[in-house]
């Protein structure tokens, strides 16, 4: 991943609970779930690799009597998907800030430098620490945060773009962003992980009462020491649907209201509109996010799965006594 890791889900391979299948120089990230391949983004590996790594893909997916689906795939990769026999939807769009271009200078940004602003002059003290400055004591009050933050939710979401709620320790190139209230308490923590000289957002934790605007002052912090440091590019995280609710519908009046109400039921569930109003705060690049797919009878299923390994519906019990039994 060091030497071709480009792409900003590509550190997320490492999660536990995927399998790697390694064809033609690239990998290949997925989870089994029922009878369906629900893969991690794009294969990772060298430019003339990972066109083979797909059809490597289908080949695994026939062999085994399964069927594929990928979540997150970029459009890089479009028509080596499509020349594979797979068809592409987008389903939402990556947050991507490019921290030389980035300042809390002007009218545009007064809200965000207030927020930002409010946070300091309460006393609160936001610090970047690099994953090889994380001693004993620090990463014990880290992990203190992240079992505290947990302990009042039912289950982790994400897959795709996190490492959700398994651990790896951490790892030198990790930045930390750390807020600690007027008391020193340790409040809130953020993660990014590194790759390929990039860095993309994995978790964003708070406990306790904390100030608003506190996430949008560690994010203005990252962006800070990722401009110092010559960061290309920092992923906040990728937005379902976001190219729907970033944009005015089109269509008939009729078309319109459905779009509304279904995004609206949507939001409601997922969060998804609150999502992408704190990333346009940043004035991100917004890139798209697709769903690759067999076909149109397999549709439904593949997005039923893919809503099952993001967390959002449970898995089958089968699987979560695998699971339970590796836990154990």
């Amino acid at each position: 991943m060091d030497a071709h890791g480009e792409d900003s889900l590509a550190p997320f391979i490492i999660r536990p609970d995927k399998s790697l299948h390694f064809v033609a120089g690239a990998v290949v990230a997925y989870r089994r779930i029922g009878r369906t391949l629900v893969v991690s983004g794009d294969p990772v590996g060298s430019a003339a690799s990972r066109s083979r790594a797909i059809v490597g893909l289908r080949a695994l997916a026939v062999q085994e009597g399964l069927r594929a689906v990928v979540y997150g795939a970029s459009a890089a990769h479009l028509d080596a998907y499509r020349e594979a026999g797979m068809r592409a939807v987008c389903v939402g769009e990556e947050a991507i800030v490019d921290p030389a271009g980035f300042s809390l200078e002007g009218r545009a940004v007064r809200k965000l430098r207030q927020s930002v602003q409010r946070v300091h002059s309460r006393g609160w003290m936001i610090t970047a620490v690099d994953g090889r400055h994380v001693d004993g004591m620090l990463e014990t009050e880290i992990d203190a945060v992240e079992t505290r933050w947990r302990s009042g939710r039912e289950r982790v979401l994400g897959f795709s773009m996190s490492l959700g709620e398994h651990e790896r320790g951490v790892l030198p190139g990790d930045l930390f962003l750390l807020a600690r209230s007027p008391e020193g308490e340790l409040c809130a923590v953020m993660r990014f992980l590194s790759h390929r000289g990039n860095l993309s957002l994995d978790t964003m934790r708070r406990v306790g009462e904390t100030p608003n605007g506190l996430n949008e002052a560690l994010v203005c912090t990252a962006l800070a020491v990722a401009r110092e440091r010559g960061v290309r590019e920092v992923s906040l995280n990728y937005a379902g649907l976001a190219h729907l609710i970033r944009r005015e519908p089109t269509g008939n009046r009729l078309t319109r209201g459905l779009r509304r109400h279904a995004l609206e039921w949507l939001g409601r569930r997922f969060q998804m509109e609150r999502l992408v109003r704190f990333n346009d705060k940043f004035a991100p690049e917004w890139r798209p996010r697709y769903l690759v797919y067999e076909s149109r009878r397999c549709l439904p299923g593949a997005v039923y799965r893919v809503l099952q390994a993001e967390g959002y519906l449970r898995e089958p019990a089968a699987r979560r006594d695998v699971r339970a039994e590796v836990a154990g």
